[in-house]
């Protein structure tokens, strides 16, 4: 793909090249697109008496299981991307750095309830 683009910008045919970079541009936004949305497909996690469990990936798959007994915080995340799409990301603590979790994309208005939910399942209070 190299060697063709640098054949044109020898030849000086710069509308050559400036289609192929358009159309690579273009293929490289759907790919994000549809990279996300699977991304999003294979996010899931459930809710058991004694833990929570964390399923994602697309090519490597994981799963992992927090018990609430282990958590020690609970945290909302909103970026301004999940602003505008109403969204937040909560954030489970706890004491090993490699074991903190997070549930993306829940809806705003429900956030705030699911994190208190989990809080007390986790024998926690809010501090906050």
């Amino acid at each position: 793909m190299t060697v063709f683009l640098v054949g044109f910008a020898l030849r000086g045919d710069h509308r050559g090249v400036a289609a192929v970079e358009a159309a690579l541009g273009g293929a490289g936004v759907i790919a994000s697109i549809v990279w996300a949305r699977l991304a999003w497909a294979h996010w899931s996690w459930s809710v058991f008496d004694d833990a929570l469990e964390l399923r994602h990936g697309v090519v490597s798959r994981s799963a992992s299981l927090v018990p609430f007994h282990r958590i020690q915080q609970i945290d909302l995340h909103r970026d301004p991307i999940e602003r505008a799409l109403g969204l937040s990301t909560l954030v489970l603590r706890t004491a090993a750095a490699t074991s903190d979790a997070k549930l993306p994309g829940i809806d705003a208005e429900h956030a705030e309830g699911l994190r208190r939910r989990l809080l007390a399942r986790a024998g926690l209070d809010d501090a906050v």
